[in-house]
């Protein structure tokens, strides 16, 4: 098989070409379902047809980190590991078969997933190193369904370990990355494959002694990060179902509305802030490195998203709105912005029926305020 140039077979056939190192990241809804991953094969495919190699960073499929957490949590009740895991399974399962994938695809994985869970099975607690040990297998699923298509559709591609790529201390669930090792791992992984795509998980790591980690939740886009930093690449895409970076979420921001370009710093404080587009540890390695990241969306591959790069933050930003939770689970507004009494204007504006008394500065995010009720 063709290992380089790659992609559809033009006219003119294979010819050598320059191509250009990016690293692009799919969460777990561009992959949620048989056609879902049609969808991810057809951005790879012209990503390859423009000269790209990328590596492809690929969340679990939607719902499967949930589902397999409940696995996790089940096991120290004991009783039958196959008919706990089984709604994963048929999930997984049920996907293959819809993209008409071989059978035994994911037969290997799922006997280890059950022999792992076999061996917390009755456990006195669900730890967790378990968690890391569980809940990591719906990358490993979701990657081996991504890669298989892909070479069905005559893209060469290499299925990369995350496990050995990403080196972590033994701090479960929210494990801290020892950042030369894991440099080193991916240039050399990378460097090894000769040309070709990649493949590989996000999320998940493991520690020089092979045990698996986990770097928290939406923990990909910091894998993706990461690879990109360390591989050189010219740039981070992070696929997502929203068009880009929203000055306020959506479903809570009624007059939500794409911003074009962002810095490096203000995207930063963004998610420090709770605005839930980007993990909080993504954007170091992008400073580090000076590498830009583009924010799109996988339901629209070919309209422009979020550009995020440098350390000036553009002129005229608007308002920038987060919600997340405070300690005690109660909803916490945030807003970046160096003008309070506007943010707190508008807010009531929006929303007189619950109407804030005042806003004071968060000390840990500068340049950001919170809502007092």
């Amino acid at each position: 098989m063709a290992q380089w140039p790659f992609g559809r077979r033009s006219a003119a056939g294979f010819g050598p070409r320059i191509m250009k190192r990016e690293v692009h990241k799919f969460g777990g809804a561009s992959v949620r379902d048989a056609e879902a991953v049609r969808n991810v094969g057809r951005i790879v495919q012209g990503l390859c047809d423009q000269g790209i190699q990328p590596v492809v960073v690929v969340s679990a499929m939607a719902k499967s980190t949930n589902a397999l957490e409940k696995v996790w949590r089940g096991l120290p009740e004991g009783g039958a590991v196959e008919a706990r895991c089984a709604d994963v399974l048929d999930f997984h399962t049920n996907v293959v078969r819809d993209l008409s994938l071989p059978a035994a695809l994911l037969r290997k994985d799922v006997a280890e997933l059950l022999s792992v869970a076999e061996s917390l099975n009755g456990k006195a607690m669900a730890d967790a190193k378990g968690y890391d040990a569980i809940v990591g297998f719906g990358e490993r699923l979701s990657t081996r369904i991504v890669h298989a298509h892909l070479m069905e559709l005559g893209v060469p591609a290499q299925w990369l370990s995350a496990w050995h790529l990403i080196r972590t201390d033994e701090t479960h669930r929210t494990a801290q990355v020892d950042l030369s090792s894991t440099g080193e791992a991916i240039r050399r992984a990378l460097s090894a494959m000769g040309g070709g795509l990649a493949v590989t998980q996000g999320f998940v790591g493991g520690t020089l002694g092979g045990i698996p980690t986990t770097l928290g939740r939406e923990g990909s886009d910091y894998s993706g990060a990461l690879l990109a930093e360390a591989w050189g690449a010219e740039r981070l895409v992070v696929w997502k179902d929203v068009e880009g970076v929203m000055t306020g979420d959506p479903r809570r921001w009624p007059s939500a509305q794409k911003i074009e370009r962002l810095d490096h710093g203000t995207a930063e404080r963004m998610s420090q802030a709770g605005a839930g587009i980007l993990h909080p540890a993504t954007m170091a390695p992008l400073q580090r490195a000076d590498i830009p990241l583009e924010v799109r969306s996988f339901q629209q591959p070919e309209a422009t998203g979020t550009v995020i790069e440098g350390q000036t933050a553009p002129l005229g930003l608007p308002l920038l709105w987060a919600f997340g939770s405070g300690i005690s689970g109660e909803e916490e507004v945030r807003c970046l912005t160096n003008h309070p009494d506007a943010a707190l204007a508008e807010w009531n504006a929006v929303f007189p029926d619950r109407s804030a008394a005042s806003s004071v500065a968060d000390p840990n995010i500068p340049g950001c305020i919170r809502l007092v009720f």
